[in-house]
């Protein structure tokens, strides 16, 4: 990330605050990134549940679902006016899952520089220190999570894995609790929620 060299100094300045309040060992660094990524899915979801309306989101999802199990139901069935019905509100279809794509881009346009910013610095702040002990080995084909170290069966994981981990393993349950997320139904889901 060379266009975010300049913000080097300031992440080693976190690092010098972060090592004396005990974040920079472990189990400081892990629950510090634990609670990091709660804060930051909160933000999130606040941010989403201003830019974007969840229940209109929510209602388009229904209907991509009941239209997309009448398509499947008319294929298989070889249903001809369930087929007419369903082509028929292809156009509409389209156009709603569209109109969800734009929204839920909102929130990113907004938040992408800020994130970007704020992963730079606290990867400089942690960069190689351990954040967390896992009692396994990864396999080697995880390129995504850097600064691995291996001691018998155990993996030492550095900030961007750990990150990465707690970010999937907590932002949707966040999303979720804060109502910034609408219940999946099989179709396009807010963020990336699963």
């Amino acid at each position: 990330m060379g266009w975010l060299s300049w913000l080097n100094p300031i992440g080693e300045w976190f690092s010098q605050i972060f090592n004396s309040i005990g974040v920079l060992n472990i189990p400081g660094s892990t629950y510090f990134i634990i609670l990091f990524n709660v804060m930051i899915a909160v933000l999130m979801s606040l941010l989403t549940k201003t830019l974007i309306d969840v229940e209109k989101i929510s209602r388009h999802q229904k209907e991509i679902k009941i239209h997309n199990d009448n398509k499947k139901k008319a294929m298989d069935t070889a249903d001809k006016k369930l087929w007419q019905k369903v082509q028929r509100r292809e156009d509409y279809i389209k156009k709603i899952q569209s109109e969800m794509m734009i929204q839920q881009m909102k929130p990113m346009l907004v938040w992408f520089v800020p994130i970007t910013m704020i992963f730079f610095l606290m990867r400089t702040a942690f960069i190689n220190i351990p954040i967390a002990w896992m009692p396994f080995r990864f396999p080697e084909i995880w390129i995504i999570i850097q600064n691995l170290k291996y001691y018998g069966n155990l993996t030492w994981m550095g900030f961007t894995g750990w990150y990465f981990l707690t970010s999937v393993g907590l932002g949707n349950y966040v999303r979720r609790f804060m109502g910034a997320s609408p219940q999946s139904t099989g179709g396009a889901s807010l963020m990336g929620a699963r």
